[in-house]
């Protein structure tokens, strides 16, 4: 009986996360409310706070579980993977394609809390930046064994290419929400969240600038139509 009643609790308590993670993505913390929630899960707003006693401390409880499928699953597998560091890199960019393809409402969340919370100090945002603290460092691991092992460039600077890197996949996740969701539009952004990767370990985000910040590409082009005149 004990244990029915602790697992009725528990399924009730994953009806209300599921409501509030379609309902935080879709309209934003600020604009669900706990009513809005508790109907949408078939329940009390008393409810709602019996297990969770705030829309704060409902929130925390939905960031950490899409911490723990998201970055907490990445570097699970990366730390029992074998294989070399650019292997390593390009397994991070598909386990996190692969959780943003089945749980795009946590990309929202993600992206909005990121917006949300940015000017005021609070748990949330604190959660937000330990998410993408864990990011950067999954990522500095990866580049600083390739670094080591003579795989990568030794005079990369790690920091300035785990920024490009992280740059790129919020990037990516703003493309994608564009999109619709486009699943043709999510394998492309896969694809060239790859190959970002691959040139930032073997070129580094400062060669691609040139002396004022401008692309060397843009620098090249202006010095070869010059020269042909």
């Amino acid at each position: 009986m004990i244990m029915s009643g602790r697992r009725k609790g528990q399924e009730s308590a994953a009806k209300i996360i599921s409501a509030a993670r379609k309902l935080f993505a879709t309209k934003g913390y600020a604009n669900a409310s706990l009513d809005d929630i508790a109907a949408l899960a078939g329940f009390t707003k008393g409810a709602v706070y019996h297990f969770f006693g705030s829309k704060e401390e409902l929130l925390m409880s939905l960031l950490r579980d899409i911490e723990d499928r998201s970055i907490g699953r990445t570097s699970r597998e990366l730390a029992d993977m074998q294989g070399t560091a650019m292997d390593k890199l390009l397994r991070f960019k598909t386990l996190q394609a692969e959780w943003a393809g089945r749980n795009a409402n946590d990309l929202a969340i993600l992206v909005r809390m990121s917006i949300e919370s940015a000017n005021r100090k609070s748990a949330v945002r604190e959660q937000v930046l330990h998410i993408y603290a864990r990011m950067e460092q999954v990522l500095t691991g990866i580049v600083e064994e390739g670094k080591a092992s003579g795989e990568f460039r030794a005079d990369l600077p790690v920091h300035d290419v785990v920024t490009w890197m992280i740059s790129v996949h919020d990037g990516n996740m703003l493309l994608w929400h564009r999109s619709g969701r486009d699943k043709d539009v999510g394998r492309r952004l896969t694809l060239a969240s790859m190959q970002a990767a691959r040139m930032a370990v073997c070129i580094g985000p400062m060669d691609m600038l040139g002396e004022h910040g401008e692309p060397v590409a843009a620098v090249e082009g202006a010095g070869g139509e010059a020269s042909s005149e």
